[in-house]
């Protein structure tokens, strides 16, 4: 879908400065992979300068979605825009949009006379630090690793699969030699937002739930202050500790619970919200577009809502494909986007309509559809989806429970048949290779039906290895779940902006942000 965009007359400077005002977050499963550990000890080396005072503090708030999981960008239960928003706000990442990114990095070469299908080193810069003042080493990129591979429901893990070992040297472990067991050529799709590993379990076993109610430490240029999920905020403030060029512009970024298009509209009406990043109510376009000096832009996310119909629970070909002939695509988003503008509606080939389901009506068992309860639109996909195959004779159920449990416990051990959930659709070529691999039989990750074949694996090992370009990956990958019916997508994700004009890009740009350059600047004095 292309941005599209309408503008109002400039609201008034008052109103602006309000907004930035001046102020007083296929295999068994595996153990842990193997490391070589650094020669030295990892320890803090970076003795933090004194803060000088200041006098004045500038604050943006912006207008986002809620919260409902916790913080970690890398597992599908607690993705969304806010999230990926945060993690790239505090979270450094080896490739930032394809580049390296040369304030964490100092180097990244490929070794040719590795033993291994393919060593990758990384040199971290010597400065590169986490806001509690430890070294950013390779134990940062060992337990990324570790938790990609062993923990349920994580996204684009197929990368990271194909590691072998990672080996850590040089002064405080900032030479990190990554071994892949077979090549994989999109190296700038993965280690993207390192978490603080020396505040978790060294095996990664914590993976899962580390994150679960704050950032601890920050590498970024903000890093997470407070979380009120009572009130909908979270406080990110600039990190002081940031080493690299380009330091926040912004003190305090203020992300406020978006609930409501009535509220958010006053709020930057009012001047009290700077920008929005909202998922549409149905009316959201019309009520923002009539704020003066707001721009409404519109635009389609990578995550798809879908059904995954599972391989392995005992639907064969025959039921997967009538199970597919009774979704009825159209019904499926507006239910569960609650709305009938700004819907990408996934296309459909497969319209439900009169047909003999016959294999699906001699089951003596009903289909169980699973859903995470805390996502509105996931739960009430699902419980349509109950609803029409029960209307149409096949008996349903739904099973309520969260994304973790669906990957770790109810897809591999066959106790649900149908899953509704947010797959990332085609946004990197590791994660198209991850939607067609053969997954661990003890958790899903990326191929969540279970589907095994050796035409899919090598079709996968062929994306990753970059013998296929992402557009034609994308129509392979779509062409191997259509055949066996594993996958079908109900509707893209839209997102609207909300942006008075001074703002550039989005909530996960603010790091860009500098209110000097678009308000006049104010100095108040703090109280002693």
């Amino acid at each position: 879908m292309h941005p599209s965009r309408s503008r109002r007359p400039a609201r008034s400077a008052a109103a602006a400065l309000f907004a930035c005002g001046l102020l007083a977050s296929c295999a068994a499963n595996p153990g842990p992979p193997p490391l070589v550990e650094p020669d030295e000890p990892r320890v803090s080396t970076t003795t933090p300068a004194p803060a000088e005072p200041r006098t004045d503090r500038t604050q943006v708030q912006v207008g986002v979605d809620p919260v409902r999981g916790g913080f970690n960008p890398h597992l599908a239960a607690d993705d969304s825009a806010t999230v990926q928003a945060i993690a790239d706000l505090t979270l450094p990442s080896a490739y930032t949009a394809g580049k390296r990114d040369d304030d964490l990095l100092v180097a990244v070469s490929t070794l040719p006379t590795s033993p291994a299908a393919q060593t990758v080193r990384y040199v971290i810069a010597p400065e590169a630090q986490w806001s509690d003042g430890t070294p950013i080493s390779g134990a940062d990129f060992v337990y990324l690793w570790r938790g990609m591979v062993s923990t349920p429901g994580t996204l684009n893990p197929a990368g990271y699969r194909a590691i072998a070992s990672i080996r850590v040297s040089g002064h405080g472990g900032r030479v990190v030699d990554v071994d892949f067991e077979r090549p994989v050529a999109q190296r700038h799709e993965l280690f993207a937002h390192l978490l603080p590993s020396h505040l978790f379990a060294p095996d990664a076993s914590d993976f899962a739930y580390a994150l679960r109610h704050t950032v601890p430490a920050s590498a970024g240029r903000f890093l997470m202050d407070d979380v009120g999920r009572a009130r909908g905020s979270i406080v990110l403030n600039r990190n002081d500790r940031y080493w690299g060029k380009h330091p926040a512009g912004v003190d305090i970024l203020t992300l406020t619970a978006a609930r409501d298009t009535t509220q958010t509209a006053d709020q930057l009406r009012s001047g009290q919200l700077a920008f929005a990043d909202v998922t549409p109510q149905e009316t959201t376009t019309e009520v923002f577009g009539l704020v003066p000096g707001v721009e409404v832009g519109e635009e389609s996310s990578s995550r798809m809502l879908g059904v995954v119909v599972s391989a392995t629970s005992g639907l064969d070909q025959t039921l997967r494909e009538e199970v597919r002939s009774l979704i009825d695509v159209p019904l499926l988003a507006h239910i569960a986007a609650r709305r009938s503008t700004n819907l990408a509606v996934a296309p459909n080939d497969y319209a439900p309509g009169e047909k003999a389901v016959p294999g699906l009506n001699a089951r003596t068992t009903p289909l169980r559809v699973g859903a995470d309860a805390m996502d509105p639109a996931a739960a009430a996909a699902a419980r349509t989806l109950v609803d029409t195959l029960n209307g149409a004779g096949v008996e349903a159920k739904l099973v309520s429970t969260d994304v973790t449990t669906l990957a770790g416990r109810s897809l591999p051990k066959n106790e649900v048949d149908l899953a509704v959930v947010w797959q990332n659709d085609a946004a990197a070529l590791t994660a198209l290779a991850g939607r067609v691999a053969c997954p661990p039989t003890t958790l899903r990750a990326g191929n969540l039906s279970g589907l095994c074949t050796v035409g899919n694996q090598a079709l996968a090992e062929r994306i990753l290895a970059g013998g296929v370009g992402l557009r034609e990956a994308r129509g392979l990958v779509a062409d191997a779940e259509t055949r066996a019916a594993v996958w079908v997508p109900i509707m893209r994700e839209t997102r609207l902006t909300a942006n008075t004009g001074h703002w550039p890009g989005g909530v996960k740009d603010a790091a860009r942000w500098r209110p000097a350059d678009t308000v006049k600047p104010t100095t108040t004095k703090e109280n002693p």
